[in-house]
């Protein structure tokens, strides 16, 4: 088995604005290793954005190549895009982006109901991951009804239900308060520790990247040792 999950080499991607190309990834070069729990840290405008949009395959690079869990990404295939990223992803998010009409169970299962799976096998996976993330108790209760923090852990099953080669978080614990924050910093590690699932969690703050077992800095579109 490879022990690497991720690979890219020299990505790069550039935006025009106006008569100006803005050179945002200027050459990113990086591997995580399978069962890693690693930290991307850099400052607003550093270009960690669009090299988490690159890593979940949310953008296209300009150049370079990308492979995870040993499939080398193709670029001129939305569908093969869509499905790898379906099946080899997982995100959890700032805003925790779940569906407000819909219940804890039923978010969590998205991922799952775009794949096709019966439902019964979907109800059964999402209690499973609503229990590993301690949410058992409100799998019929809505986003409305869930603290921020309780909303991020239905989020973080969600990304895990589909047992996805990585787990990419983005500010993770941003919107929320500091014990809330590090309740879910002390979830992402035990998950980690216990399940070996592999983790990138992308972040400007350095308590959360000291954190994590490895990180690396990216600052003008550049990746550095952390």
């Amino acid at each position: 088995m490879n022990p690497l999950m991720l690979e890219i080499s020299d990505i790069r991607k550039s935006y025009r604005v106006g008569p100006t190309e803005l050179k945002v990834l200027k050459g990113i070069n990086l591997t995580v290793e399978r069962g890693e729990l690693l930290a991307i840290i850099g400052p607003s405008g550093s270009g960690k954005s669009t090299l988490m949009h690159m890593l979940g395959l949310l953008e296209k690079p300009d150049t370079g190549s990308y492979s995870i869990d040993g499939t080398r990404v193709v670029y001129d295939n939305d569908r093969a895009l869509s499905t790898l990223r379906n099946r080899k992803i997982g995100f959890v998010f700032q805003q925790y982006h779940l569906l407000p009409k819909l219940t804890a169970l039923e978010n969590v299962g998205i991922p799952l109901t775009y794949r096709g799976m019966r439902e019964a096998e979907v109800k059964k996976r999402c209690l499973e991951y609503l229990t590993k993330v301690d949410m058992q108790e409100r799998v019929n209760h809505r986003p409305n009804e869930m603290s921020g923090g309780q909303q991020q852990r239905v989020a973080i099953a969600r990304a895990l239900v589909g047992s996805p080669a990585i787990v990419l978080a983005d500010e993770p614990t941003g919107a929320l308060d500091t014990k809330t924050g590090e309740e879910i910093m002390d979830l992402f590690q035990r998950l980690n520790r216990e399940d070996g699932i592999t983790l990138v969690i992308i972040t400007h703050n350095p308590g959360l990247a000291e954190q994590c077992g490895r990180a690396v800095k990216i600052i003008d579109g550049m990746i550095y040792p952390g």
